[in-house]
């Protein structure tokens, strides 16, 4: 989960839930291809970042931390994703990316878990907005996932904690198992 201001408070409700800084991605640098401030904070809070997003499109090894795991997103099942994600794993844990929103990938959800499947590759649904992708990352049997605000509910809604912990809760009981109800 991305940065919030209830991250104090999901820590301790949900030990399970990566909160920014433990799960990093900072996705204004990423998107403004800014990633020598991304590797500079990268750098900084690297003592508690547990999973961070691999900058995008790079496929050589950039000077990050070895003791953080990285998600590449996969925008091509490509030779280039191949290359970085086996130089990757060999200082540390990998997952590939699954971009959720179509206009950043050239490929459909059953070709990405077939090309991970070969590469015995942890896989990760990113950027996950509607209960569509959430049933969708859970009947693939997506090993990680991360949400955006847009799950949770409106603006207005996600100002009251109770809420946010209660919808929380729900997310949680529905990645257990399939679920078409919700």
């Amino acid at each position: 989960m991305g940065h919030t201001v209830y991250g104090e408070r999901i820590r301790k409700d949900f030990p399970n839930i990566l909160v920014y800084p433990e799960f990093f991605d900072s996705k204004k640098d990423l998107l403004r291809r800014n990633y020598t401030n991304y590797l500079r904070k990268l750098w900084s809070l690297r003592s508690t970042i547990k999973i961070a997003i691999y900058p995008d499109y790079i496929y050589y090894k950039l000077q990050v931390p070895d003791k953080v795991e990285y998600i590449i997103p996969v925008h091509s099942l490509s030779k280039d994703v191949i290359k970085i994600y086996k130089e990757l794993s060999s200082f540390t844990k990998v997952w590939l990316g699954f971009a959720s929103n179509e206009k950043y990938r050239d490929y459909e959800i059953a070709d990405f878990v077939e090309f991970a499947k070969r590469l015995n590759a942890k896989t990760w649904y990113l950027g996950i907005s509607t209960k569509r992708e959430l049933r969708e990352a859970v009947k693939w049997n997506f090993e990680g996932i991360d949400i955006t605000t847009m799950l949770l509910g409106e603006f207005e809604q996600i100002g009251d904690y109770n809420y946010v912990r209660r919808k929380i809760t729900e997310l949680l009981g529905h990645t257990k198992a399939v679920d078409n109800s919700f």
